[in-house]
């Protein structure tokens, strides 16, 4: 995961446990094939990806599968889960993992092909800024793949109410991702809720 303070604490407490959690089939198996499958359908030869909030590799794991011959890369805030996934990754592994934020990504620009934020652009701390890193490293003609909770509908009055700041109204986000010279391309759902967002450099 990429996020705050107290969310990295959490994350790194929960990193031995995290594969087995109940959520990982009822929510993030779900949202991991829809990024997968949009992702072969946006960009289907990749040379380099990007995981942020990549919290212990599972979907790096299976794009490893899916794009032998890509470079992988993978990054969280959350120490404890980049070692756990540094622990349970094959040693035959093309896959990278190291310790860093949305907001600060170790990787020269216009570097990957595809980037996957999965439940994570919700944690990050400084989200306009991770935006404008994100679209740094991305190529020019590749995608990141955000997948999170985009309020629509009777939801965007909860989301007022509650303050809920971190999850960004579409227009928020289409405004945010515009100063970072990003627009969303495609779009798919799942669960209704959730939001699978492919995201271009504008041209």
């Amino acid at each position: 995961m990429s996020h705050s303070r107290g969310d990295v604490d959490r994350f790194n407490r929960w990193a031995g446990s995290y594969d087995r959690h109940l959520l990982q089939r009822v929510v993030f198996e779900p949202v991991q094939k829809t990024v997968l499958e949009l992702a072969a359908s946006e960009v289907p030869r990749p040379v380099a990806i990007l995981d942020i909030g990549c919290g212990t590799g599972r979907l790096l794991r299976s794009t490893e599968e899916q794009f032998p011959a890509a470079a992988l890369e993978g990054v969280d805030a959350a120490v404890e889960m980049v070692k756990h996934a540094q622990a349970v990754n094959p040693a035959r592994s093309r896959i990278r993992f190291q310790q860093a934020t949305a907001e600060r990504l170790p990787f020269a620009a216009d570097q990957f092909d595809l980037v996957f934020s999965t439940m994570t652009f919700h944690h990050w701390d400084d989200q306009a800024r991770a935006v404008a890193e994100v679209g740094r490293v991305l190529k020019p003609g590749g995608r990141w793949l955000l997948a999170d909770f985009i309020p629509t509908g009777v939801l965007r009055y909860v989301r007022r109410v509650f303050r809920l700041r971190q999850f960004p109204e579409p227009q928020e986000l289409d405004a945010m991702l515009a100063s970072a010279g990003l627009r969303v391309v495609a779009e798919r759902r799942v669960q209704r809720r959730i939001s699978v967002l492919a995201i271009g450099k504008s041209v």
